[in-house]
């Protein structure tokens, strides 16, 4: 068994849970503002700054915060709780959890990472409901803050956002014996995609897109334009929104982004300590707010 320290050296971590480095951060912002800028320039949906624009310092601290401190604090707490788990249920607790276990670990990596994918695609788009709920929607808000989309600010995460997706992805997929060597196949890709879904792109991917979220169907999702809240949930596949009867798709741009009827501070620490306020916690979702005028976004 591996000792319990060992598993949240920084080492195991990084390979379990893909935590980047700061040389290899700052290496992914600049191979994406090289990719995605231009590409928000060339193709916008919007006419607006890319450079100048509201909260890109703010997005530039989300960049740092996330990936390196809010990751490794979710990546303890899942680590713990594969501790607990494993050591329950009496499966042995060492480096071979990367490989997997049982017949699912006996596929090939490619057919691992497709099937993580989908399943991981399919428990986010309820996990990402459940955060649109009032009990839950204070932390999922500062995701939605921005007024404007753009990739960078698809680092704007709350930390208590990220520990629950993600926990909820993660052990039922540790608990299958997925392989983690299959998650580290996928990762880099995953990341650059949920930025390019984030951006200022108007592509829409044509015959495709009800095959693959694309920044157009994305974009429904963060406006505040009231036909279109609560919708485009799915992450990956669009397919679940079409199931389950939340997809919404218009050849038009929406209005508006951001939250309703809610005023959320444009600084890091503002946005951090936002859904712990006393007044803030007895939040209501969007529907609510949709029932009574409110501010524009």
């Amino acid at each position: 068994m591996l000792p319990l320290a060992s598993m949240f050296s920084h080492e195991f971590l990084s390979t379990a849970f893909h935590i980047p480095s700061l040389i290899g951060l700052l290496g992914t912002m600049l191979i994406c503002a090289a990719l995605l800028t231009p590409l928000e320039y060339i193709f916008p949906a919007h006419d607006q700054p890319t450079i100048t624009r509201k909260g890109l310092m703010l997005d530039f601290s989300y960049w740092f915060l996330t990936p390196i401190v809010t990751r490794t604090i979710t990546s303890i707490v899942i680590m713990l709780l594969l501790y607990l788990i494993f050591s329950l249920t009496g499966k042995a607790i060492d480096k071979s959890l990367l490989d997997g276990f049982g017949p699912v670990a006996r596929q090939p990596l490619p057919v691992q990472a497709f099937e993580i994918l989908l399943l991981a695609d399919f428990i986010d788009y309820w996990t990402h409901r459940m955060f649109h709920k009032k009990l839950l929607w204070d932390f999922h808000a500062i995701h939605h803050s921005p007024d404007e989309m753009s990739w960078m600010s698809s680092a704007r995460v709350h930390p208590i956002n990220d520990l629950i997706t993600r926990t909820c992805q993660v052990l039922p997929l540790a608990s299958l014996g997925f392989a983690a060597h299959a998650i580290i196949l996928i990762a880099p890709y995953l990341s650059v995609y949920v930025m390019f879904l984030h951006s200022n792109i108007s592509w829409n991917f044509g015959p495709f897109r009800y095959l693959l979220v694309s920044p157009a169907y994305h974009r429904w999702h963060h406006t505040s334009d009231r036909e279109a809240v609560d919708k485009n949930f799915a992450g990956i596949f669009p397919v679940w929104d079409w199931l389950f009867g939340t997809m919404y798709v218009s050849q038009q741009l929406p209005q508006k982004y951001g939250v309703i009827g809610k005023s959320i501070s444009e600084n890091l620490f503002g946005q951090i300590i936002y859904p712990f306020r006393s007044r803030s916690f007895k939040g209501v979702t969007w529907r609510s707010n949709l029932k009574k005028p409110c501010a524009k976004s």
